[in-house]
């Protein structure tokens, strides 16, 4: 009974992220990653991060990169590819439940000493072991607790007291 409910969790969780990712499409989705990663390294690297500086580059620069992928999406759309936009944009949110399935979910159902061996959580760690093979490799190191010490030294507030 219990992998009847883990095979159907896990149905439900992939017809969710498809219908997400059919819904925003690849180029929505790509605009908003970037904008993401660019809005973190240009507010890391603005020299007058006093104050509200850091936020205010963030959101700026964000919301620009972010105006930039509306203008390429409506310009898909203009071009009558945005089916083709979306059936991508499904793909990859496919992709990413392979991943957060095979390294997140089924892990934490099934750990370590209680394994839980379905149809679908078997299909999903070999695929995922074939796609990736480096995700089976991967352990997290807790010995190295001067590094956690340190953490506090990251912390965004930290910034405005300088």
């Amino acid at each position: 009974m219990t992998s009847f409910l883990i095979d159907i969790l896990l149905i439900v969780l992939l017809l969710f992220f498809f219908y997400i990712g059919f819904k925003a499409g690849i180029i929505r989705s790509f605009f908003a990653v970037t904008a993401g990663f660019i809005a973190i390294i240009l507010a890391e690297n603005y020299p007058n991060q006093i104050g509200i500086n850091y936020y205010l580059i963030f959101c700026v620069s964000a919301g620009s990169v972010y105006l930039m992928g509306l203008f390429v999406l409506r310009l898909v759309d203009f071009m009558f590819l945005s089916f083709f936009d979306k059936l991508a944009g499904s793909c990859l949110s496919i992709l990413i439940w392979v991943i957060l399935s095979a390294n997140c979910i089924i892990p934490s159902i099934t750990n370590g000493n209680n394994k839980l061996e379905t149809k679908i959580v078997t299909n999903i760690s070999h695929l995922s072991s074939k796609i990736f093979p480096s995700f089976g490799k991967y352990t997290f190191d807790f010995n190295d607790i001067s590094k956690l010490k340190e953490a506090n030294k990251y912390i965004l507030y930290k910034k405005e007291l300088l």
